[in-house]
């Protein structure tokens, strides 16, 4: 069985897909939570200095969606068919979607 490592901010945000199908699946993981204060200096040694990114057996995937889209793969959820497959990712683009609508960064909890 593979070793995975998801490294990722201390929230929700762009992991949380990552994290769904790992509970799907049922499939245990390093799940490596980087502090606000800790970024600055970890940013330069990951891949085009953004998170998340999933390492597999010390293989770096980087991009939240191409790292679901294997996920979804590996658990047998990403469709059969070329059709299913689309649409996978249209449900995959659609949580996406939603992602890009929430102030995560958002300092002002009123707004957030």
């Amino acid at each position: 069985m593979p070793h995975y490592k998801l490294t990722y901010f201390n929230l929700r945000g762009r992991a949380e897909i990552t994290r769904y199908l790992f509970a799907y699946s049922g499939k245990q993981y390093e799940d490596h939570r980087i502090e606000a204060a800790d970024w600055p200096k970890i940013k330069p040694t990951i891949p085009f200095g953004k998170v998340p990114i999933l390492e597999v057996d010390g293989v770096i995937i980087h991009q939240s969606l191409a790292i679901a889209r294997y996920l979804a793969r590996e658990a047998g959820v990403a469709g059969q068919t070329p059709v299913e497959q689309a649409l996978v990712d249209a449900i995959v683009d659609t949580m996406d979607d939603f992602m890009t609508l929430f102030p995560w960064a958002e300092k002002n909890q009123d707004v957030r």
